[in-house]
């Protein structure tokens, strides 16, 4: 495309609200393509353009979507800043950066702060109108709200407060205000409509298009205790649990493989820290289980039924780093997980027994990296006395997988 393919956001206010310069794109159209919600705004207004739904399902394919735009007539119409959980941002993907003019308006956090009093920078943002493939959607505002943070969710329609609600029903105190049509009264920047509330008795939004406040009550927490676990026993103990995830350097957004689940504590544990998480566990019951322990502990988490590295192939994501917590014997396990694993990713392996002791050695040989020896000792009554008694202790593999070198 030679000429930019221009996006203009647009807030609740309508076109009185927007900029000259996002006037004049309008004006120069012949084709404004958008949502029926973002074309109403525009549907009293004299221009020259014809108003153009998005065909359906038009974020599924964007090569056939593209294909039907000509930036030389066309604007693009978007919600807000387009750049923050926007069109605009698919579009700078399949386009590139130098192809797309981005004209934005406030986003809907930006009215919420102001409207608040909330400093924006400082506010996490969940949006359930986005979402990720294979992700549970409110399920998403666990570990943000665990922080005792103030956040904002953008809600996907009406529901939504009330699907909030139910995943953080064991915070019945926390306070919930639902802004709807943020920008859209005659005092720019007020909503139209604010309901108040807490998770026990959830405010009822006036429409679809509203903003969710959360202020989180109760006491902070970091690590997960060892009791908050639904288990059987197949459970990493905290100290090396906490080991085990710093090895695996958790960062936001990074995806990881929890490749044996157990409890799923590891991979509970790093969603909790911002990223996401996909657990592989081949017993049924156990699968279960992780699936209940993430309902109630975190979210971001995946959970396949299967046995690796054959149930692997159920994912067609790179994670960032692998966890190997059971398994290690199976055929190809080790092999397998650092083909599928990123570039630079990171991973852990863990054991305790001498026959796959001596595979992780090998995979030292092969792969490089470390093993550690990791032991915990607590202190314990012998008799009218105190004693160290100790954990089995744990021989941890941890390697960076090399990033192959830019051609020239």
């Amino acid at each position: 495309m030679s000429q930019k393919l221009r996006v203009v956001g647009i807030g609740c206010d309508g076109y009185e609200g927007l900029s000259a310069r996002a006037v004049e794109a309008l004006s120069s159209a012949r084709r404004i393509i958008g949502s029926p919600r973002q074309l109403h705004l525009l549907a009293d207004v004299n221009l020259d353009a014809d108003l153009t739904p998005w065909p359906s399902g038009f974020w599924k394919d964007w090569q056939a979507t593209l294909a039907d735009i000509d930036p030389a007539v066309d604007v693009i119409l978007a919600s807000g800043d387009p750049m923050f959980h926007g069109v605009g941002a698919s579009l700078v993907r399949e386009i590139g950066r130098g192809g797309v003019e981005v004209i934005p308006a406030p986003s809907s956090a930006s009215l919420a702060c102001a409207y608040l009093g909330w400093p924006l920078h400082d506010t996490p943002v969940i949006s359930l109108v986005t979402g990720e493939p294979g992700i549970p959607g409110a399920a998403r505002v666990v570990p943000v709200a665990d922080a005792l943070r103030p956040f904002l969710v953008l809600c996907r329609n009406a529901d939504s407060v009330k699907e909030v609600a139910t995943v953080l029903a064991d915070r019945p105190d926390t306070k919930l205000t639902a802004l709807t049509n943020l920008g859209g009264s005659e005092a720019t920047g007020l909503p139209e409509s604010v309901a108040e509330g807490t998770v026990a008795t959830p405010p009822v939004p006036a429409g679809n298009l509203t903003v969710l406040a959360v202020e989180p009550s109760g006491s902070a927490r970091g690590w997960l205790r060892d009791g908050d676990f639904d288990s059987d026993g197949q459970l990493t103990k905290a100290p090396i649990r906490q080991m085990t995830v710093a090895a695996l350097d958790p960062r936001p957004g990074a995806l990881l493989w929890d490749v044996g689940g157990g409890t799923g504590s590891i991979g509970i544990e790093w969603a909790r820290h911002g990223g996401r998480a996909e657990i592989f566990e081949r017993d049924a019951v156990r699968a279960e289980r992780i699936a209940e322990n993430v309902a109630n502990l975190s979210g971001n988490v995946t959970v396949h039924h299967g046995a690796a590295p054959g149930a692997l192939a159920d994912s067609n994501l790179r994670p960032d780093a692998i966890f190997i917590g059971g398994g290690l014997t199976a055929d190809g396990m080790i092999e397998t997980c650092w083909q599928r694993l990123a570039p630079g990713g990171i991973i852990v392996a863990n054991t305790v027994t001498l026959e796959s002791e001596a595979l992780l050695w090998q995979a030292r040989r092969d792969y490089g990296g470390d093993v550690t020896r990791l032991s915990v000792e607590r202190a314990g009554a012998v008799g009218s006395f105190t004693a160290w008694r100790p954990a089995l202790p744990v021989v941890q593999w941890v390697a960076e997988k090399p990033v192959a070198p830019a051609l020239p």
